[in-house]
């Protein structure tokens, strides 16, 4: 496994050795959906200058269905690429199901995991994943500007490193071997030096992690989600998504009518939520408590006091 781990600057570079390193030519297909963040789009579409076609499946209330997915396909489709998780409501894709879709039709899967990983367990072999890139800062707590991507055994041979360089050598400190190969590891895809400080922070975060397990980071962060979701339901708020347990990760997005106002009442009492699309998103991580989740809700019941309160002229 460690073969086919590369570190990257960031989810669109990862995402960019994929696009950029297959063959492509005039009327193949690539297979996406309108909920994604567009790190998970553009360099697609960036392909269409070379008369490659991408495919939106729309999604439905933010949920994406494999059953879309699979209607969406063409003889012509090569690649299908999904979030683990979705950035605007979190919802949880079934890799499972979309991935055994893949495999029906002989396409590349790969799947943008910032949103998850870190926060869920995930097996990218018995997900039968092909490609996956993430950026580090998120629920990996790592500095920005650091990333990963991990390459399958299967499309290894068919991904040429498009952006070249001398640490991507076969013996990077031989300098002069100008005709030297590639490394046969994804240490190809490292063109040059790496973010060391980004990296020596990583890997203590990533230390942390493994001592205190995935496992129990995942139960944890569920359990938040749970309590976010029956506390925000129960003051009346509309969950955006769906709040089946087998699609909940980190992630809790609501509807307010006064969004931008909430988000600047509970940032101002240095409560910090994230603003997306007119929506509050809510996102603790496991060394969050109940007690501060609760202190959450109690501001926005707070604020929605004030909301009712009549106006003096």
């Amino acid at each position: 496994l460690p073969d086919n781990i590369a570190l990257v600057s960031n989810t669109s570079a990862g995402l960019n050795i994929l696009a950029l390193g297959l063959e492509w030519k005039a009327g193949d297909r690539i297979l996406l959906n309108d909920f994604e963040f567009p790190a998970n789009v553009i360099p697609f579409t960036n392909l269409q200058r070379l008369g490659v076609s991408v495919d939106f499946v729309k999604h439905r209330n933010g949920i994406i269905d494999p059953d879309d997915l699979q209607k969406a396909i063409r003889p012509q489709t090569r690649l299908l690429s999904i979030s683990f998780v979705e950035f605007l409501n979190g919802f949880r894709n079934d890799l499972a199901a979309i991935s055994s879709i893949c495999r029906e039709h002989d396409i590349i899967f790969s799947v943008d995991a910032i949103q998850g990983l870190g926060a869920l367990r995930m097996d990218m072999n018995q997900l039968g994943i092909d490609f996956l890139a993430s950026g580090g800062h998120k629920w990996l707590m790592w500095p920005a500007g650091l990333g990963v991507v991990y390459i399958s055994p299967r499309i290894f041979p068919r991904l040429y490193p498009a952006q070249a360089g001398w640490m991507g050598l076969e013996t990077p400190f031989d300098f002069f071997n100008y005709t030297q190969p590639f490394a046969d590891s994804a240490q190809r895809f490292e063109p040059g030096s790496m973010n060391t400080m980004a990296m020596i922070t990583a890997t203590a975060t990533l230390d942390m992690m493994l001592n205190i397990g995935i496992d129990t980071i995942e139960e944890k962060i569920l359990t938040n989600t749970e309590f976010l979701i029956c506390s925000l339901q129960e003051a009346g708020f509309e969950i955006f998504g769906d709040v089946n347990i087998k699609h909940r990760s980190g992630i809790v997005t609501f509807f307010h009518s006064k969004a931008e106002e909430l988000f600047n009442y509970l940032r101002d009492r240095r409560v910090f939520v994230s603003l997306r699309d007119r929506k509050i998103r809510i996102s603790p991580h496991f060394y969050n408590n109940h007690d501060d989740l609760a202190e959450l809700i109690s501001l926005i019941k707070k604020y929605q006091s004030t909301m009712r309160e009549p106006k003096i002229s």
